[in-house]
């Protein structure tokens, strides 16, 4: 019988702090009530269910481009978390290497929101974030 460490890594959430991190005027959906989790709280959730690691995803909802509360929970974690910004699609490359920095491994597509058109032009972007190592994560 093998002795296996067995580490869980959540890879997909969202924090949601509107009290330190208010919502964007324009959000099309602001969450609420249980839908709300600081980074604090997060690690409190993980610690109880032995989770060692969580990928963070910046959320169109309540923020739109706006990661500061996401950027906030990367630098909470020490390390502990990785993240997935929301970016516009003219980020230069020196915007992505400051997020990436931060702890930012990717940026989030949203087509299921957004629709195609909205990222058709996306090339130059995506060119961005192969040279810098990083990844686009499509829904």
């Amino acid at each position: 019988m093998h002795n296996l460490t067995v580490h869980k890594i959540d890879c997909h959430m969202h924090i949601f702090d509107p009290l330190r991190f208010p919502y964007a005027a324009d959000a099309w959906y602001q969450p609420a009530g249980g839908e709300i989790g600081t980074a604090v709280q997060l690690g409190h959730v993980l610690d109880a269910h032995g989770v060692s690691h969580a990928l963070l995803v910046g959320s169109n909802s309540g923020y739109g481009l706006d990661n500061r509360c996401l950027l906030d929970a990367l630098k909470q974690g020490a390390g502990r978390y990785k993240g997935i910004a929301v970016v516009r699609h003219d980020a230069s490359h020196t915007e992505l290497q400051d997020l990436q920095a931060a702890g930012v491994v990717g940026v989030a597509m949203n087509v299921a929101l957004l629709g195609v058109d909205y990222y058709r032009n996306t090339g130059p972007l995506l060119e961005r974030l192969r040279d810098l190592g990083l990844w686009a994560q499509v829904q």
